[in-house]
């Protein structure tokens, strides 16, 4: 790796915590201060198929684009510009990330899959053509900003989960269907009789063999997602970093099953046999996001180990973790997770949160350290949020489901039962959705939750020193708990 310098650069494969900066205005100083206190080297990210977008969409009035993309507010061209400047100012080296480009249907279904709720849905070519357009759009207006150095993909909606499912002698047809003579031959001979051997950080190792069968299902399975990541890939260096090395990271943690040891590996031996790299990649370990870690310990340092061997295996790739934020602020990812983390990887992982900063400045303006005005503005959010998602249930719209019917009723059962107070900031469905505060429009298209939010900081310094020190301790309590601190 190269040496850093303050502000933009290329990490490679570096140990590193990698943070959502959704308001840079509010989040970055505190954020900033912390890095630079514990000298870390940090990734600043934001979800280009949700969080963030291009400009044009972003400054669209209600309506014309879905209420889920880009719904921060913060176009691409800020986000980069604000992250990058900071890290200036802070004498600090960052790594700007496109994060989550999406191929999938649409950005509400992109949204719905962060509370759990997964539809599957067969392949819609006309929209998924659309979708790689927009994703292309995003990357050029990107790299037109300047500092972006690496980029996530997630095409996890492209698995074909069917092939599970498949006989044998439906198996053996649809793989020969789709793959021809030659390529069959070579795919097979990459797998069969072969016994791929994958080292542990503890020492252990891990054998993995692959029958014919297995490799037809998995080639059944996966092929869709690899060839989507390819056409982005291939998109940033033919167009973009021809003459420039860049980050890429593969994403397979947005799924309803874990990802098994065997179907990672071949994903990626597929993906690095095409001759194309990645730094990083990220599987289902069992984490759900905005919640605490509840399973076994044991069982997930195990599941963690397998997956950084296999990093180990692919040129030294390390493990990504999304969903990284616990049930609040305050809880990391619950107790022992961060000791486990790092004693199956060897102390070598990438670990992501982006929401939790918001979920913060939310419960900090509800116990009042905003004064009266920002009690009443949280109040104010709080409502739109709750008559929105009842809308849309109850008119069955694009963003119902019955997880979020489940939230609403259980909000206000606990309510009539005084098991919660009134706009409680950690009603599930709150929790879940207090992102479409940022994604309000008035009549003039400007997002007045967010720019009130904003202006409240910048007034208030009581609220400005009190949000600055919280998002200082979040972001500190992540470094010291999983050693990020002198990482270069």
């Amino acid at each position: 790796m190269t040496r850093l310098k303050p502000g933009a650069n290329y990490f490679e494969k570096l140990h590193h915590p990698a943070l959502g900066i959704r308001i840079p205005e509010i989040f970055l100083h505190g954020l900033t201060a912390a890095l630079k206190k514990y000298s870390v080297a940090s990734g600043l990210e934001l979800s280009f198929g949700r969080e963030t977008s291009t400009t044009e969409v972003v400054e669209a009035p209600l309506g014309k684009y879905p209420i889920a993309l880009g719904h921060t507010g913060t176009s691409i061209p800020h986000y980069l510009s604000a992250g990058e400047s900071a890290a200036q100012k802070a004498g600090i080296p960052v790594e700007l990330e496109a994060d989550h480009l999406i191929v999938i249907g649409s950005a509400d279904l992109a949204v719905k899959r962060i509370e759990g709720v997964w539809e599957l849905h067969a392949l819609d070519t006309r929209k998924l053509k659309e979708n790689f357009e927009y994703n292309f759009s995003a990357i050029d207006q990107a790299v037109k900003s300047g500092p972006v150095r690496t980029f996530t993909t997630d095409t996890s909606d492209l698995i074909f989960r069917p092939a599970d499912r498949l006989s044998d002698q439906e198996l053996k047809k649809d793989f020969e269907k789709d793959l021809a003579g030659r390529g069959r031959k070579k795919l097979l001979d990459r797998y069969l009789g072969r016994t791929f051997r994958l080292e542990a950080a503890d020492g252990s190792s891990l054998e993995l063999e692959f029958s014919r069968l297995e490799v037809y299902r998995l080639f059944l399975k996966y092929r869709e997602s690899i060839r989507a990541n390819a056409r982005i890939y291939d998109y940033l260096f033919k167009k973009t970093f021809c003459s420039r090395a860049f980050g890429f990271e593969i994403s397979l943690d947005e799924t309803e099953f874990l990802t098994p040891p065997k179907e990672a590996f071949f994903y990626l031996n597929e993906w690095t046999s095409s001759g194309r790299h990645f730094d990083y990649f990220a599987p289902n370990i069992g984490f759900r996001k905005r919640a605490d870690y509840d399973g076994s310990l044991k069982e997930l340092a195990q599941r963690v180990k397998e997956q950084a061997a296999l990093g180990n295996y692919f040129d030294g790739a390390i493990v990504s973790f999304h969903s990284g934020s616990g049930s609040t602020a305050w809880s990391g990812k619950g107790k022992g997770v961060y000791p486990a983390l790092l004693k199956a990887t060897g102390g070598r992982l990438k670990y992501k949160i982006s929401g939790v900063y918001y979920e913060l400045l939310l419960e900090l303006l509800c116990r009042g350290d905003g004064g009266a005005k920002g009690r009443e503005l949280y109040h104010e959010i709080f409502d739109r949020v709750y008559a929105f998602c009842q809308d849309q249930v109850s008119g069955n719209k694009e963003l119902a489901s019955e997880l979020l019917r489940t939230q609403l009723s259980r909000y206000e059962t606990d309510l009539q039962r005084k098991k919660c107070k009134p706009r409680d900031p950690r009603a599930d469905f709150f929790r879940f959705n207090s992102w479409l505060a940022l994604a309000f429009r008035d009549q003039n298209a400007q997002r007045i939750y967010r720019k009130r939010l904003v202006d409240l900081y910048q007034k208030n310094r009581g609220l400005k020193a009190k949000v600055d020190k919280e998002v200082f301790a979040l972001t500190e309590r992540l470094i010291t708990g999983l050693h990020f601190a002198r990482n270069y």
